[in-house]
């Protein structure tokens, strides 16, 4: 996970990348698959830790999008409409009262991941929920299309949940959570949520750190240099021991169960996916950057290979402060095509129920 930095002397300066642990509204993707079924399972179990409120969205693609228009189309479409809007309203009354909490729906129509993006915006979502794969199923490892494109693009935190197959196959409350961190700030601030959760799932945590194991190379081939590069790889493991353990004293005396693991290997994201087998992992929580962020980007390389490849939901927390996500926003929007800029602004019908 990258050099381990002596973050002491700067904790104070944690709080412009933590949450506090707070999620307020969580924006939960829905298509009737029981991947948006296992993802409504995850989001009500959250909602409950945060006393969050809970938007459920149905994105249809709308009547004049059809391959070829016909008469018919309108009438089923309109028929689907009204089917979707009957879903949602049904599980907004069992949402509520399994939670206890304020649930409110939307049935959009246009391009899902656009919907999901612009309502996620315009509500301020602190937390969007998706499955991995919608109603066609995962034919193969990854993700499904709609959740890579919103996952692109997306600067707000968001709970990628895979469907049945997982640790906690039936959507049941995470009772082991794996946290990597690299020893750097933005991965600390997924702490203060993470044991918000793991207190009220009465779940263990697991602390995490990868060192990387040097490998011959063209540049590191003398024998000299190939021990010395391990040698300050012994140094780094002895390091992360050590600041792991720090971060289990402290979130033990919150009464929290904690372990710690500490791997060294030369593929460091594999790595990680080997734990979540190894150590029987339900969820995965991660901050969307570690140390090294490219701010241009909406999560960085150990983050997007464990979203497009993990087992488990992952938990993925935004971690830069609101001016900068506003800034990579802008930057990522100019680089588009016009044509894309239009699509993505353009005005859509929606109907709103609380």
């Amino acid at each position: 996970m990258g050099i381990l930095l002596d973050t002491k002397p700067r904790r104070q300066e944690a709080e412009s990348f933590a949450r506090h642990g707070g999620i307020g509204r969580i924006l939960v993707c829905l298509d009737q698959s029981s991947f948006s079924d296992a993802a409504l399972r995850h989001a009500s179990s959250i909602a409950k830790t945060f006393g969050s409120t809970i938007t459920l969205l149905y994105v249809l693609q709308p009547a004049h999008e059809t391959a070829v228009w016909h008469t018919t189309d309108v009438f089923s479409w309109e028929i689907a409409r009204k089917e979707a809007g009957a879903y949602l309203e049904q599980l907004q009354a069992k949402t509520a009262q399994a939670t206890g909490l304020q649930v409110d729906w939307r049935l959009e129509q246009g391009h899902p991941a656009e919907r999901i993006l612009l309502l996620a915006r315009e509500l301020g979502a602190h937390l969007i929920v998706l499955g991995s794969h919608g109603e066609g199923g995962a034919r193969q490892w990854g993700l499904g299309s709609t959740a890579q494109q919103v996952l692109s693009v997306v600067r707000a935190s968001v709970l990628v949940v895979r469907g049945p197959g997982g640790h906690a196959q039936d959507g049941a409350a995470p009772k082991r959570l794996l946290l990597p961190l690299d020893g750097s700030l933005r991965a600390e601030s997924v702490l203060p949520t993470a044991a918000r959760i793991a207190r009220a799932q009465g779940a263990e945590i697991l602390l995490a750190h990868v060192v990387a194991e040097p490998c011959m190379t063209a540049m590191l081939r003398a024998d000299d240099d190939l021990e010395r590069a391990r040698q300050v790889a012994t140094s780094l493991e002895s390091s992360a021991v050590r600041y792991l353990d720090d971060l289990r004293h402290q979130l033990g005396r919150q009464g929290l169960a904690v372990r710690t693991i500490v791997v060294r290997r030369a593929d460091e994201r594999q790595s990680l996916l080997n734990v979540v087998l190894a150590e029987g992992v339900d969820w995965v929580v991660l901050s969307a950057h570690g140390s090294t962020c490219n701010r241009a980007q909406s999560s960085g390389s150990v983050t997007t290979h464990m979203l497009a490849h993990s087992s488990v939901p992952l938990l993925v927390l935004q971690d830069l402060p609101e001016p900068e996500t506003d800034r990579a926003r802008e930057f990522a929007e100019k680089d588009m095509a016009p044509e894309r800029r239009a699509s993505l602004l353009r005005a859509s019908s929606t109907e709103a129920h609380a």
